[in-house]
């Protein structure tokens, strides 16, 4: 019979907690509980027709995601979306948290292969995912809170326009960033900011924020998450 996420989840842990310190093991008890809350909350879209039909007829009748489903439901998409995107928005975790749930992820993605829960095909793709998501998550959050201190101690009052979204950073230089509005509206830049921030900022990220354009440029009034996207 085919094991549930729940079930695959649940073996994952009780190995870890054999395996290490309690110290380190609520890092591995924390990841899991996110990535379950996200599997229930979010990985139905990624469904085909037939299994979505099976998702809404066993949810009404009070399942959740990784009680219906087993571990060829879990995948790059999956995991993606729990590292770049629940993590960040949902979460808000600590740069502490961010950086020992992307390597809980790394362990448990290469667990799943070793126990024939992902094939080696999937397996590649995932894993290069985590890779390259685990070294970024502290730094968004970190990127995050630096941007937030940096409106808050250097506040805008006179500006003429003023746009708001989510931006993607396109270029960098020293105390600038040109970013790309997401939803289709004009590109914006040069961005004035600190070196500290441009420093710590990388091409391709996703920033919320609200921008106004002054006489100087346009400045950064406030901001919200930055996704490693």
């Amino acid at each position: 019979m085919m094991k549930t996420i729940k079930q695959v989840l649940n073996e994952f842990l009780k190995e870890q907690q054999d395996r290490v310190k309690p110290g380190t093991y609520r890092y591995y008890d924390d990841a899991m509980y996110f990535f379950e809350e996200c599997l229930n909350g979010y990985a139905y879209q990624y469904l085909d027709e037939k299994d979505s039909k099976r998702f809404d007829k066993l949810y009404e009748q009070g399942k959740e995601f990784c009680e219906i489903f087993g571990s060829s439901n879990i995948g790059a998409n999956e995991i993606s979306e729990f590292l770049d995107y629940f993590m960040v928005k949902k979460v808000m975790g600590s740069k502490e948290l961010m950086k020992n749930v992307g390597r809980v992820m790394r362990k448990f993605v290469r667990w799943m292969n070793e126990k024939g829960y992902m094939n080696d095909e999937e397996f590649k793709i995932t894993a290069e995912r985590v890779d390259n998501l685990k070294d970024d998550l502290p730094k968004v959050e970190e990127l995050a809170s630096m941007i937030y201190h940096y409106t808050e101690n250097t506040p805008v009052d006179d500006f003429t326009e003023k746009a708001d979204g989510y931006f993607r950073v396109a270029k960098i230089k020293p105390g600038k960033l040109w970013l790309e509005n997401m939803e289709g509206g004009k590109s914006i830049g040069p961005t004035f900011v600190s070196n500290e921030i441009s420093s710590q900022c990388k091409v391709g990220w996703v920033i919320y924020l609200e921008l106004g354009k002054t006489t100087k440029g346009w400045q950064m009034l406030e901001s919200g998450n930055v996704y490693p996207w």
